[in-house]
């Protein structure tokens, strides 16, 4: 009996760590999936390759880096035979953060290409911001 007993009480570190290791599985699955949405709805030719993950407290914070590789834009001054060759492609480097609350995606903010990181503006969300009404 006295062996269970200490047999559960060692278990319970690995019980208790186990939704904090899921989700540092879990995190960073979503983030690159939903860099792969976003990115497809801004440029559907584009194609994501993930070369880092990182993942910081207890899986909250994803930064996942990479590169975009599309296909580039014509030019009226390319040469014509380049353009019955190989088609071209741009490659620019990526990199997302994903924010989350457990194992639900709360935010997805881009850090670049500067095409899809748009600029982070916190005086929307501050109250002390917002116009007031002069009383006189």
């Amino acid at each position: 009996m006295k062996k269970i007993r200490l047999s559960l009480l060692a278990s319970l570190p690995f019980v208790l760590a186990l939704p904090t290791a899921c989700t540092l599985y879990q995190n960073p699955t979503l983030c690159k999936q939903q860099m792969r949405s976003e990115l497809a709805q801004a440029s559907p030719a584009a194609k994501l390759s993930v070369s880092h993950v990182g993942v910081g407290i207890r899986g909250s914070r994803v930064v996942v880096e990479g590169s975009i590789e599309a296909p580039a834009a014509a030019s009226s001054s390319a040469p014509a035979s380049a353009a019955a060759g190989k088609p071209s492609k741009t490659v620019k480097a990526a990199a997302a953060e994903c924010t989350f609350d457990g194992a639900s995606l709360t935010a997805l903010r881009w850090l670049s290409p500067q095409e899809l990181a748009e600029p982070h503006s916190d005086k929307q969300d501050d109250p002390q911001d917002a116009p007031h009404d002069a009383q006189n």
